[in-house]
């Protein structure tokens, strides 16, 4: 579906007409939902990590560089993103929360193999300097939440046919609450139809949560569940 589909679902219901165009048009009620359609999405794009938004980023170190441009289409981290490193098995790099801090062990030389990192001035730093062979993972989300008519990326809805990354229909009825409400009309039923599909699609957004059960160890007596599955502990099978 494209957003002119999403933004004449909404027209529908608010002013019982079907406009054939928007971007690009001169009326009114078409320019509002013009303005209104990207900050819609926006909020759509930033209430979850969605997966159709979560990409991942390898930095690749050389033993001197320091510090590192962001991916180009990065919006931010994922909620429980972590910084991975592909040659240290038992952990990965220390995300600083603080500055101060970050700045005190750097010149100190306090971290740990294979360090710690940060985001400021719009670039991504690390301490110590990642060696020569060090590859650096991490999960963020994008901030092209629309395809043009190609299906070329793109940050925001500049045309009819662009469409949207996420469930439109999430698009339509974020409309049809916005609108009403910048005009100051009762939009309380139009809020929570919106609250209430986000919060589903987001919670069937991520897939299943499985439970195993029955599972075996040989490692003693402990019971591992994982991979294996979750119950009583049977050990080695007899025999």
């Amino acid at each position: 579906m494209t957003v002119l589909a999403a933004m004449q679902s909404a027209a529908i219901r608010l002013i019982g007409r079907k406009p054939s165009t928007f971007f690009g048009a001169t009326q009114t009620f078409e320019l509002e939902m013009c303005d209104l359609v990207n900050e819609v999405a926006t909020d759509i794009a930033k209430y979850d990590d969605w997966q159709a938004l979560t990409r991942i980023a390898t930095i690749s170190g050389d033993g001197t560089t320091t510090e590192f441009d962001l991916p180009d289409d990065y919006d931010r981290f994922t909620i429980a993103g972590a910084m991975q490193d592909g040659a240290t098995w038992a952990w990965g790099y220390r995300h600083y929360q603080s500055l101060d801090q970050f700045l005190f062990d750097e010149i100190r030389g306090f971290n740990a193999t294979p360090g710690g990192w940060i985001i400021y001035g719009g670039k991504l730093r690390f301490s110590p300097v990642p060696s020569a062979t060090a590859q650096a993972r991490f999960p963020y989300i994008t901030k092209n939440i629309a395809l043009d008519e190609s299906t070329a990326p793109k940050a925001a809805f500049t045309a009819d046919q662009d469409s949207f990354v996420l469930p439109e229909r999430l698009l339509t009825l974020g409309l049809v609450w916005r609108w009403r409400e910048n005009k100051k009309l009762d939009a309380t039923g139009d809020q929570e139809a919106f609250i209430k599909a986000l919060d589903e699609y987001a919670a069937k957004d991520g897939g299943p949560t499985v439970i195993r059960r029955n599972a075996r160890s040989g490692f003693g007596n402990t019971h591992l569940a994982y991979p294996w599955e979750l119950g009583p502990a049977n050990y080695w099978p007899a025999g």
